[in-house]
């Protein structure tokens, strides 16, 4: 397996692990009521923005070039920082 499989490899993994913790803060945020879930629905909806555009930027970096790799690897790690830090803040609330 090249470094650029396991690489992808463990993004993969990490990023179910992101949608498990936003799937589990809808469900907490819907446990405390209707209007806790109202007063954060918002946000939860940008925790699934962010992780959408990670998911993107993994499959363009499975997809691309070997040239490319390096500047779209660091595109998918940007995305990512931004998801985790997000989730992070998120997670407090929840």
């Amino acid at each position: 397996m090249s470094e650029h499989e396991k690489f992808n490899d463990q993004m993969e993994e990490k990023l179910k692990v992101m949608k498990t913790r936003i799937e589990g803060a809808k469900t907490s945020a819907k446990a405390k009521g209707r209007d806790f879930f109202a007063r954060y629905e918002t946000e939860l909806a940008k925790l699934e923005s962010k992780y959408d555009l990670a998911r993107y930027k993994l499959t363009l970096l499975r997809k691309g070039g070997q040239s490319a790799w390096t500047e779209m690897k660091g595109g998918f790690e940007r995305a990512y920082r931004d998801l985790k830090e997000a989730l992070g803040k998120a997670s407090n609330k929840f």
